[in-house]
This record gives C-alpha cells, sequence and structure tokens, in this order.
C-alpha cells in the first residue's frame, strides 16, 4: 500500500507551510487526489490519524479529501472520457491511443490552523 508514504509526503510538506504561515496548530489539511492513484480512503484516513501524533502542532487535524475522476482523450477519434479502471481503451472507438488528461492530480489545496499570535 502506497498510502503510508502519500501521507507521509503530506505531512512533510505541511511541516514547511505550518512554519512559513507562521502556524501552532494545523486544524485542518484539505489534499486533492486523482482517481488514477487508486487511493484506498479508509487506509489514508487510518494513515493520517496515526501519522499525526508524530508531528508537533498537527495532532488535532483533520483531513479532508477531494477526487478528481480519471479522465482520458483518445488521440484517435478526440472523444474525452471518464474511465473506472487502468485500462485506458477509448469507449466510443476502441483505440488504445490515449492519454490521461485528469486523475493524476496529488496536492495539498489548503491548509488550516491557529497561528502564533492567537
Amino acid at each position: 500500500m502506497h498510502e503510508g508514504a502519500i501521507v507521509q509526503s503530506i505531512f512533510d510538506s505541511a511541516e514547511e507551510i505550518k512554519k512559513k504561515e507562521n502556524l501552532k496548530n494545523v486544524t485542518t489539511i484539505k489534499i486533492i487526489v486523482g482517481e488514477y492513484h487508486q487511493i484506498v480512503k479508509e487506509v489514508m484516513f487510518t494513515y493520517f490519524d496515526i501519522m499525526k501524533l508524530e508531528y508537533n502542532g498537527f495532532e488535532k487535524a483533520k483531513l479532508e479529501m477531494d477526487v478528481i475522476p480519471a479522465e482520458i482523450q483518445c488521440k484517435s477519434c478526440g472523444k474525452s472520457f471518464n474511465i473506472n479502471d487502468p485500462i485506458m481503451i477509448c469507449p466510443n472507438c476502441q483505440s488504445f491511443e490515449t492519454e490521461l488528461i485528469k486523475g493524476k492530480e496529488l496536492y495539498i489545496k489548503a491548509i488550516t490552523g491557529e497561528t502564533k499570535d492567537s
């Protein structure tokens, strides 16, 4: 399962943002995840809840996750389609000449928290 490595990376990036934004405690980390990463949400939330205790100022943080559907575009017929599995065949013309145009995103969209001045 790669969810643990992804959560570790989220905390590493969030910790830098926390310092840069002068946050004392982080309350929410909102991430965008492309469906093509095939993330198991329950596993992500479990890893998050375990790992947050290892980071000062993240103990009460909550994870929010928006999933972007995977979408391919066919290079043969030009049509775009959402896909539900990793087989990227055009459902219109059955061409394998396709490109993943959405669904590979993975980034922190927002972090909220309390500033050190509050």
